[in-house]
């Protein structure tokens, strides 16, 4: 039943029935008691997507996303920004509407944050990468009253806050168990993980100290080796890595990002073998070593592990 039809019960216009359900003034308060006496008596609630379908023509809901660039080397954020258009699509006839901002490190991710709060957004999609940016960023949306939600990654953060992501630690939990099938308790584990400007991402750290807690719940004194390279950098086999590689025991990788794909052909050209990777995420570069036919006792093997 719609407000047309409380408004011919109450015996008032439908204009005084819109402003009683959006409470505004000019209506007396016997009419108000009348009104509201009949809305609960039929059981009324707004259709608030009819309300948004018609709101939508002359208002639109605009979101910020700020997100890791997507053309250089994080190409994993293609499948985020993928979900994201999708999503506005299904919803444009509600009038929902993004802009996309892109950071490359600490430095640019404030600065764009800083350009967002110049324009009037209803909502901020972003990550936390970064503890004391995140941390302005949301006092800042909270202050002008923005909702904000973070992906992919969960900070303790100064404010509470809205987080969609995977679980790290038991990720790495998952990950440790998958490797330890496949390599034992006499092989060499080695834990991969990528640096920003700031350091390992919190994520990776949470998915390292999960990998560990797996081993150490087994009671097995595994061998446990930790490498970290810069996002800047591309991934070189020091010589201190050949000696841990060269040995001929099974290895077992876990890479802690979406960088799978950098290991199969290093290590290929280094001629390590009897080694097995565990990674994340199922980007166009980590698919084609799941796809190709390289399973075998001469060449890497690559275990997909999707979020």
């Amino acid at each position: 039943m719609g407000i047309k039809k409380i408004a011919k019960l109450a015996n008032v216009s439908i204009g005084t029935v819109d402003r009683v359900l959006h409470k505004r003034t000019g209506v007396s308060k016997e009419t108000e008691e009348k009104v509201l006496k009949i809305i609960k008596e039929i059981g009324y609630t707004k259709n608030t997507t009819a309300s948004r379908l018609k709101l939508a023509s002359v208002k639109k809901i605009k979101f910020a996303v700020l997100i890791p660039g997507t053309k250089r080397k994080w190409s994993y954020w293609k499948l985020p920004k993928k979900g994201i258009a999708k999503a506005v699509e299904e919803l444009k006839e509600l009038g929902v509407k993004v802009d996309y901002y892109e950071f490359l490190d600490s430095s640019s991710f404030k600065t764009k944050g800083e350009q967002i709060f110049l324009k009037d957004y209803d909502a901020i999609v972003t990550v936390a990468f970064f503890q004391k940016e995140s941390n302005l960023l949301l006092s800042k949306a909270n202050q002008k009253k923005i909702p904000v939600v973070f992906i992919d990654t969960e900070l303790e953060l100064e404010n509470p806050a809205h987080f969609i992501r995977q679980n790290s630690h038991k990720a790495g939990m998952v990950a440790g168990r998958l490797l330890h099938g496949l390599v034992g308790n006499e092989g060499h584990y080695f834990v991969v993980n990528m640096l920003n400007d700031k350091g390992i991402l919190a994520n990776s750290k949470q998915r390292e100290g999960g990998f560990r807690e797996f081993f150490k719940s087994t009671n097995e004194n595994v061998k446990i080796k930790t490498i970290n390279y810069s996002l800047n950098d591309e991934f070189n086999v020091t010589e201190e890595m050949k000696t841990w590689f060269g040995k001929g025991d099974l290895k077992g990788i876990f890479v802690t990002n979406s960088k799978s794909h950098y290991l199969p052909p290093i290590l290929k050209q280094h001629g390590v073998n009897n080694t097995f990777i565990v990674g994340f995420d199922v980007s166009k570069e980590n698919l084609k070593y799941l796809k190709n036919d390289q399973i075998s006792t001469s060449s890497p093997n690559i275990r997909g592990m999707q979020p």
